[in-house]
């Protein structure tokens, strides 16, 4: 290292400038040199002339870690933003709309079984004012209905409750002092036993699916998923059809010795060939004659 280079004032004055303003800046050395077009490794010479190389290594790591605290601390301040923004709903209890607003996730909630914080993990809300809109609401503190503030485009065109009441189309909220007509149960529960009776009620001849519905008040939809739970299906019934066997004796024979006489009955072979099964102890005279006063259909 030339010596001379670093001893003239001139220099050392307008260099003591940089470097100062560099350990003030908090930028790397690469950076500041690129804003001021100074050329790095002149900077690094002076900074070795003026503080040593044990000394400019040691500010060295001391901006590093600087720099790593502010970015660590930036991350901080992003990840608490974005917190913010996704619980940013207001709990204002005059808001109309946030009233609806709740009560729309409360009811959901109430319907679809999950816990305050299961919900509100699943649907990015707030679990404290989920908490506390739910006690608001269960208390009385606030009484809105969230399906009257839905704008008509918002609302299913046709129900597919098989009840057939009519839902409303006014957006404005109904007096209380109205009492208007009995509100039904929202849901309805079938037993086991219940439902099978029903799925076994669809499967009679001549009997539809949708009328078994209608008659029970369910959707014809919910009749079917319980008609395969319970293994009820129509099947399409075997049509049986007459065959007349021709006078070969050996044929006939033959068949009547494959068809054996269910348990507590016995055979008897009639003077035209034919065979009947009758109780086990009757007379068989006394079943021809029957036979032949009274007939039978082949």
């Amino acid at each position: 290292m030339n010596l001379r280079h670093f001893e003239n004032k001139a220099r050392q004055s307008w260099w003591v400038v940089h470097v100062e303003a560099w350990q003030r800046s908090g930028m790397t050395r690469t950076e500041y040199c690129r804003v001021h077009r100074l050329t790095k490794d002149t900077l690094d010479r002076w900074l070795k002339y003026f503080a040593g190389n044990e000394a400019a290594r040691k500010h060295a790591e001391y901006q590093a870690e600087l720099r790593r605290q502010k970015r660590l601390e930036e991350r901080a301040k992003r990840q608490k933003k974005r917190a913010r923004l996704r619980f940013s709903v207001t709990t204002d209890v005059r808001n109309r709309a946030v009233q609806a607003y709740w009560a729309m996730h409360v009811e959901a909630m109430n319907w679809s079984g999950m816990g305050v914080r299961e919900y509100a993990a699943a649907l990015h809300l707030s679990p404290t004012s989920l908490r506390i809109w739910r006690d608001r609401l269960d208390e009385g503190e606030v009484e809105i209905d969230w399906r009257a503030h839905l704008h008509p485009s918002a609302r299913p065109a046709v129900s597919t409750s098989a009840n057939g009441a009519p839902s409303e189309l006014s957006l404005t909220v109904a007096s209380k002092d109205d009492p208007g007509t009995p509100r039904q149960p929202a849901r309805r529960f079938f037993s086991d036993a219940e439902k099978h009776a029903i799925a076994l009620e669809s499967d009679r001849p001549g009997i539809s699916v949708s009328q078994v519905a209608r008659k029970h008040g369910i959707v014809t939809g919910l009749l079917f998923r319980w008609r395969a739970q319970f293994g009820v299906a129509q099947k399409k019934r075997a049509k049986l059809a007459a065959v007349a066997m021709g006078d070969d004796t050996a044929a006939v024979r033959l068949l009547q010795s494959l068809v054996q006489p269910p348990d507590g009955m016995k055979a008897i072979d009639l003077p035209d060939g034919r065979r009947v099964f009758a109780p086990a102890g009757s007379d068989p005279d006394a079943v021809r004659q029957r036979v032949a006063s009274e007939g039978t259909t082949p």
